[in-house]
């Protein structure tokens, strides 16, 4: 298990505020009534609007950096959200020469068009010290400039729906001592909360085209509604934006924006900026991430595939007691299964059941759980853990109960296979219990799994049983159904092994019990275990007792035979496979490609005479489908030619050509060109 090289972010700081600040889309705040339009463009001309980066005038308003929405309710799609920046990020017209007194005294004017929130007075006694709890109260006669003493509320419209005027100078207070502004903002916490990102980013719009200056809790909404899980990471250029941005105006990210950011990052690939923020966060405003934030930071790792930064964050929590959330387990598992760590995520499994086994049983959660281990250590074929978690999750709870694990069909033929592969024939007969309480239909590859792993494990009786178990129920079988039968007699070299199958079988005739009985593919497998020991005689005489055995030969028996004539005698035996060859004829049994292909091999490699192979290179071609040869029977031919310095070489080789086999018919040009006779020169003579 190695982990990508991926060092602490380097880049020059102010090269990456530069690109942050490119992305930002910076308009103008415009007004959508006639009369009003007329006198902003007439206050625009006469105050140009300073540029952003420069020194702002002394009555610089920092409450227009907002743009107008022409409609408060717009539908805008999230689209557009990184244009929606543009209410925050614009220099908006200066909508009067002479900013409002109170605004000097309970905002902390900065002087440079905008508010300094970080030195806000006092609160009053009728309202709490966080600003998220708003109390309803008419503003203190003693912080309200002479208009607004002389100018009760009228009588349709309250205080908080009281906005102003700020296109004509009379500009909202941006402060929570606004009943006005305090409703909007409690709505906009409202919709972090509980809405969309669309919704949120409209109704911020529409604080912007009321007046409103942006402060640090409008910025921290909209960076947690990009946040919002159900658009995961789609959104985090608008929140860099978003966060570079407030920075710009002099604001000093809290804790809450970072963890939203981190939050983000935990889908993202981005790890890049992701070091950047976390360096920022930690190194230049000392805030530590808290146990969410450390969970956001090691999921990022799993999704960047920081796999091993992952796990060392992962067991340091754990030694230091902390909680790492179920969900991160889960990521945590099926990433080491990508890189078949299984022994690791069992390992981790075991660290989930100290910290979750207790709080989700019976939740329905831990199910779950163990569905994924046991997934992926069947898919690497992991024994012990397959053994394992089988046990423990499906084997040992009862049945009813809500931990109990109950696989799929595609799992349990995983779990059958590993059980296959190991020799494991308790696990495979588990794995059957299972799907005969669904009713499930058994097919060959149930079968032969079964037979295999009990012909792995040494248990050839039951191996063989399983064969005629299949055939009991109509169930046919394939050339490779016995193959683990074979492994199983051959792996030792022992021709020995080989006699005790062979007597298995007759035991099996001379049985009562009708499981006991021989199947032509357990009787195949005996003989392919003596071609493939090189026992030739041996294998003759099995099949000599094939009506003693009550079998009656297929066309893989004779396949077998053929390739014995060929594997095992130098020359093949040619007048043997041509005896064979005259039986099954006999027999009625019709031969496949792999017949002829045995049976060219055995005229192709006579000592001097191998003209039949071309003859049995013909009738294959009617018997496969198209015409269609394996490449590999002509690299036979071109191999053998090219020994024998054959001319017929190039014909070989231009019908590979023609069939697609391009790539197989390169390795033979330099030959062709070798024995291709060269054609004289015509000479003209007058």
């Amino acid at each position: 298990m190695l982990r990508p090289a991926v060092n602490a972010v380097q880049a020059d700081c102010q090269s990456l505020l530069a690109t942050a600040r490119s992305v930002s889309v910076v308009r103008r705040r415009t007004v959508h009534t006639a009369r009003q339009l007329q006198q902003s463009q007439a206050n625009w001309s006469s105050n140009p609007a300073p540029n952003r980066t420069s020194n702002r005038p002394p009555n610089g308003n920092r409450n227009n950096n907002y743009r107008n929405n022409n409609n408060s309710g717009s539908n805008a799609n999230l689209s557009d959200l990184s244009e929606s920046l543009a209410f925050l990020t614009s220099n908006r017209p200066p909508s009067s020469n002479n900013i409002p007194r109170q605004f000097r005294r309970n905002n902390n004017y900065n002087g440079n068009g905008g508010f300094n929130n970080r030195n806000r007075p006092p609160p009053s006694p009728l309202t709490t010290s966080d600003n998220n709890a708003f109390i309803r109260f008419r503003p203190d006669s003693s912080q309200t400039s002479s208009r607004e003493r002389q100018t009760p509320y009228p009588r349709a419209l309250g205080p908080e729906d009281d906005h102003k005027d700020a296109v004509n100078g009379d500009v909202p207070l941006t402060n929570v001592s606004n009943p006005a502004y305090a409703k909007l903002l409690r709505r906009l916490l409202d919709l972090t909360n509980h809405s969309t990102p669309k919704e949120v980013f409209t109704h911020a719009k529409f604080m912007a085209s009321k007046g409103y200056a942006p402060t640090l809790e409008t910025y921290s909404c909209l960076i947690q509604a990009c946040a919002d899980p159900n658009v995961g990471c789609s959104m985090q250029e608008t929140a860099l934006s978003l966060f570079e941005e407030l920075k710009e105006e002099g604001f000093t990210p809290n804790s809450t924006i970072y963890h939203n950011l981190l939050k983000i990052f935990a889908h993202s690939p981005d790890y890049i900026s992701m070091e950047r923020v976390l360096k920022e966060m930690t190194g230049t405003y000392g805030i530590l991430p808290d146990v969410e934030g450390q969970q956001h930071i090691l999921r990022h790792y799993l999704t960047t595939n920081q796999l091993e930064r992952a796990m060392e964050m992962f067991y340091e929590r754990r030694s230091n007691g902390e909680k790492v959330h179920y969900n991160t387990y889960m990521e945590i598992i099926k990433a080491l299964g990508r890189v078949n760590e299984v022994d690791e995520a069992m390992k981790v499994m075991l660290e989930f059941q100290k910290e979750w086994g207790n709080s989700v049983a019976g939740s329905g959660l831990q199910p779950m759980a163990w569905y994924e281990l046991l997934n992926i250590a069947a898919s690497n074929y992991h024994i012990d853990g397959v053994s394992y978690i089988w046990k423990k999750a499906v084997q040992s709870p009862p049945p009813t109960s809500k931990t109990a694990l109950n696989p799929d069909d595609g799992l349990c033929l995983k779990v059958l296979n590993t059980a296959a592969r190991h020799g494991n024939p308790d696990l495979a007969l588990e794995v059957f219990r299972v799907l005969t309480l669904r009713n499930l239909p058994f097919q060959e590859h149930h079968y032969a799994a079964l037979s295999a792993s009990y012909a792995r494990s040494g248990q050839l009786i039951p191996a063989f049983r399983a064969l005629t178990l299949m055939r009991n129920q109509g169930i046919a079988h394939t050339a490779t159904t016995a193959n683990a039968i074979i492994e199983a007699l051959t792996s030792a070299g022992k021709i020995e092994i080989v006699d005790s199958a062979y007597s298995t079988l007759k035991d099996f005739v001379a049985s009562t019990n009708d499981k006991e009985v021989v199947e032509v593919a357990g009787f195949n497998a005996v003989l392919a275990a003596c071609v493939k020991l090189k026992d030739l005689e041996r294998a003759l005489g099995v099949y000599a007792e094939c009506a003693a055995l009550n079998v009656a030969p297929n066309t893989e028996t004779f396949n077998t035979l053929f390739r014995g004539c060929v594997e095992c005698s130098t020359p093949p035996n040619k007048e043997l496979a041509m005896f064979l060859a005259n039986e099954m004829k006999e027999m009625g049994l019709q031969p496949d490609f792999v017949t002829y292909e045995e049976l060219l091999k055995v005229s192709l490699y006579q000592e001097e005479d191998y003209e039949d192979a071309f003859v049995y290179l013909e009738e294959m071609k009617e018997v496969i489908p198209g015409g269609k040869v394996r490449p590999m029977v002509y690299s036979w031919i071109a191999t053998r030619l090219e020994e024998k310095n054959d001319e017929r070489l190039g014909m070989v080789v231009e019908e590979m050509k023609s069939l697609g086999y391009e790539e197989e018919a390169k390795a033979w040009d330099a030959a062709v060109e070798r024995l291709t006779p060269s054609q004289p020169e015509l000479v003209y003579k007058d």
